[in-house]
């Protein structure tokens, strides 16, 4: 650990020195979490201290969209909410964009292309439009509208890593009626009413909503920020979390209590190939080696970077998780320390 917080210094001599925190989470529950250095003036990074998460979020944003298709949510017009369900059903004047697979021969954008990352979108924070300011505050209702000018374009079934996908599954979520309901619920609310209660999570919250009580670390960016006001990264990293929490939503989601098993099985499905190896499924990538199944993620935005690996045993229920939070964006090389600790933690 120290010689990782010494490449971190070495990488960014000019800035306050980083903290960080790792847990190490098993079925049984947690084996280790601890801090190193301050995470705040004074304030000593502990395993219950907030930092944002970045794309981390997308796990619990797939999450809400497949909680929702378990339930049986339809749409206003009672549309059934399926993983199949075209974004042409959705929104209006998106007419350009596949519904059927025989559009054009191209590959339809459905919730299930938005949350492998097959949609053939482009990013919109790779390569943002005119007319949006990277610096500057946008409604999601306007991001929305810009979204809905871009033109899907790419071979079928092709993996972009894109937030545009997530931001809709964000926008879809608002646009779905559970059983029972008379209206959607706002995509925070939904999480912060049943997604964030079915993990058990205390200390997970949003990056413009401080949490009352909460120790926060404070960022360390590089540079002037970009994307990081509301609501750039509305369903695809806005989220703030602490080690103590990531590892109760590894243990809820491996143990099924977020969403059900089948949903939970194609959510660390092969849905698409990044490289020969590595598989994206939804909000986590896949990988199969040394006998285990690979669920990882890692996040970054200005001034913060995390790192969230689960290895499942495929034939029975035993796991370990080993999670990572700084808060610099200054994080290369903290997917290796983590797969390190991982490594040095298995029996």
């Amino acid at each position: 650990m120290a010689r990782f917080l010494a490449e971190l210094d070495r990488q960014a001599p000019d800035l306050p020195k980083a903290s960080l925190v790792y847990g190490i989470a098993t079925d049984k529950g947690v084996l280790a979490a601890k801090g190193y250095r301050e995470a705040a003036p004074g304030v000593p990074a502990s395993p219950h201290t907030v930092y944002r998460i970045g794309s981390l979020a997308k796990q619990f944003t797939a999450a809400a969209v497949l909680d929702l298709v378990g339930r049986g949510a339809t749409l206003r017009d009672g549309t059934p909410v399926a993983l199949e369900l075209p974004l042409s059903r959705v929104f209006s004047g998106v007419a350009h964009w596949p519904g059927l697979a025989s559009d054009l021969d191209k590959q339809p954008v459905t919730l299930r292309t938005l949350l492998t990352m097959t949609s053939n979108l482009p990013n919109f924070t790779r390569t943002p439009t005119a007319s949006m300011n990277p610096w500057g505050r946008i409604a999601a209702p306007d991001l929305l509208s810009e979204i809905k000018k871009l033109t899907p374009s790419g071979w079928p079934n092709t993996f972009e890593y894109s937030n545009t996908s997530y931001f809709l599954l964000a926008e879809v979520i608002e646009e779905a009626v559970r059983p029972g309901a008379t209206a959607p619920m706002a995509h925070r609310r939904y999480l912060r009413d049943v997604i964030f209660p079915a993990a058990g999570l205390a200390e997970t919250g949003f990056v413009d909503e401080p949490q009352t009580g909460a120790i926060n670390a404070v960022a360390i960016p590089r540079s002037e920020p970009v994307f990081d006001q509301p609501d750039w990264l509305k369903g695809s990293a806005d989220i703030t979390s602490s080690i103590a929490d990531l590892a109760r939503w590894n243990a809820a989601l491996m143990g099924g209590r977020v969403i059900p098993v089948d949903l939970k099985r194609a959510m660390f499905s092969d849905g698409a190939r990044v490289t020969p190896d590595v598989y994206y499924g939804m909000g986590w990538f896949i990988e199969h080696a040394g006998g285990v199944d690979l669920y990882s993620h890692s996040g970054h935005v200005p001034g913060f970077t995390s790192y969230n690996i689960i290895a499942a045993h495929p034939e029975t229920s035993d796991w370990m998780s080993v999670s990572v939070l700084i808060n610099t964006d200054v994080g290369e090389g903290i997917d290796v320390l983590a797969r390190d600790i991982l490594r040095l933690a298995r029996p």
